[in-house]
């Protein structure tokens, strides 16, 4: 009974290592794409597009492996075909909102920066004058 189970598992372990690859592939494009299109000054609704682009390779790589993987345990192709499309959607969507988090928090650091530079440049504002007790007109009596 154990070397069964060790055996299943050796082989479950194998066989998920042939989509891992393309899968870590996929993930460290699109950290490289997100570095690259940060550097361009990409805006975050062009990123996704942007991405799609730098990553194609390794977007149909996990792709493939996928489909390969799911119709090998007994998945329709058609399925896997879908299943797969939605993994891979689902890792550009993380990286697409990732994307527009880091820019979003990027413009509002910037601005915060602009408005401390442009506080800094004006020249300082005296107080205007108050009346002080002793200068202050007395009431009649």
């Amino acid at each position: 009974m154990i070397p069964l189970i060790a055996a299943s598992a050796m082989f479950l372990a194998a066989s998920q290592a042939a989509v891992a690859a393309p899968t870590n592939a996929y993930k460290n494009c699109l950290k490289q794409a997100s570095t690259q299109a940060k550097k361009d000054k990409v805006a975050g609704d062009a990123y996704e597009a942007y991405a799609r682009n730098a990553c194609g390779a390794q977007i149909t790589g996990l792709r493939d492996a996928l489909v390969a993987f799911e119709v090998k345990n007994g998945t329709k192709r058609k399925d896997a075909a879908t299943d797969a499309d939605l993994t891979v959607d689902d890792y550009l969507a993380s990286s697409v909102d990732n994307y527009k988090f880091l820019a979003g928090v990027d413009a509002e650091n910037a601005k915060a920066e602009a408005d401390a530079k442009a506080r800094a440049a004006a020249p300082p504002t005296a107080p205007a004058a108050q009346a002080t007790p002793a200068s202050a007109p007395k009431p009649p009596k």
